[in-house]
């Protein structure tokens, strides 16, 4: 695995932290990694990550490796090998394809020497603009959701769900069993003094699609996913992003969750995550 890379920041975050938040979902180490903040932190165990910020460090990693600006990422897929804790992470990369209109990056995280997150991603050289047809969607809610308010968990103050993104609901919500309807936006820079890309803000959000759609197993158990891919068919644009989440029930306690996305632009893909039923102690 080659080290990483970084890039001069291109421009100044334009997001401003609440008071007594922290600055970023990351701060950089001066080398290869990011160290993570408060704003990482799950509701499960809350000294470790949730998947959304893993998933935007290794999109910023495979971003980075890349190193070009002229092809467009249609698939990323992270797998989350084990519990992050919300400690210093170390960041490389390896580029396992450059062609002229194609390229294959992998991204892998790892805690104190040991491999805890990886992602494979595919980049493709876009062609003569398709408009595609018009698309009606709901308009941004003015009122923010607040996941931390709900009487059956205790959400981590500061943390990602409560505090790290802006949840605006259409339909449903990530507190309600169910197909949701939401709007989503990243609402802190991803690492402290870069330019918090789009690429960055849809990978740090698109592992959301599992609580805006969630749904108990047959059992009453909750589901908790292993690993997100996401599937675009064009550059992301914007900060809002509309996520149309359900749970599909397999067999023997596994389902998968998917969603519909969409920013100003229209439809821009899917989110697909494999999921398993949660430990007896993880319930609402």
């Amino acid at each position: 695995m080659s080290e990483l890379q970084l890039l001069p920041a291109t421009g100044a975050s334009t997001y401003r932290p609440a008071e007594g938040m922290p600055s970023a979902l990351f701060l950089p180490d001066g080398t290869d990694g990011v160290v993570s903040t408060e704003l990482t932190r799950g509701p499960w165990a809350h000294r470790v990550m949730h998947g959304g910020p893993i998933c935007g460090a290794l999109g910023r990693t495979v971003e980075l490796g890349l190193g070009r600006r002229d092809l467009v990422c249609t698939r990323f897929t992270v797998d989350i090998l084990s519990g992050i804790p919300v400690e210093p992470l170390r960041c490389s990369h390896q580029v396992r394809k450059a062609g002229k209109r194609t390229a294959l990056v992998d991204g892998f995280l790892e805690h104190d020497g040991r491999l805890v997150a990886r992602a494979t991603s595919q980049w493709l050289a876009p062609g003569p603009a398709d408009q595609g047809g018009p698309i009606e969607l709901p308009p941004v809610p003015g009122d923010r959701d607040d996941p931390g308010a709900h009487p059956d968990m205790t959400y981590p103050r500061p943390g990602f769900n409560a505090d790290a993104i802006d949840l605006r609901v259409v339909e449903g919500s990530t507190e309600e069993p169910g197909p949701g309807r939401i709007w989503i936006r990243l609402a802190h820079p991803l690492v402290d003094g870069e330019l918090t890309t789009t690429f960055q803000r849809l990978t740090t959000l698109c592992d959301l699609g599992a609580a805006v759609g969630w749904e108990p197993s047959d059992s009453d158990a909750h589901y908790i996913n292993t690993d997100v891919t996401l599937q675009l068919v064009r550059r992301p644009q914007g900060e809002w992003f509309f996520f149309e989440s359900s749970v599909v029930h397999g067999a023997d306690g596994v389902a998968c969750c998917r969603s519909t996305i969409s920013d100003v632009g229209g439809v821009l893909g899917w989110i697909m995550q494999s999921q398993m039923q949660a430990p007896p102690e993880i319930r609402f």
